[in-house]
């Protein structure tokens, strides 16, 4: 009878899939924050009428995909 145990032992698939998995995490963590960093410029816009410049609306368009996919 042997004593050890089998139960945590991954396969190279279950690695990529993990591997993978840490990618996206990362990408929507720093989609997410680039996000957070600008909400300020839709805040002010509707507060006070200021528009936001179309580069910040494309690039959080970006981020948003990001995060979605």
């Amino acid at each position: 009878m042997s004593n050890i145990n089998f139960s945590n032992v991954k396969t190279a698939e279950m690695k990529a899939e993990e591997a993978n998995q840490a990618e996206q995490d990362a990408i929507d963590t720093e989609a997410r924050a680039y996000l957070a960093s600008t909400d300020w410029y839709l805040v002010r816009e509707m507060e006070t009428g200021v528009p936001t410049p179309q580069e910040i609306k494309d690039a959080r368009q970006e981020a948003r995909l990001k995060v979605s996919e």
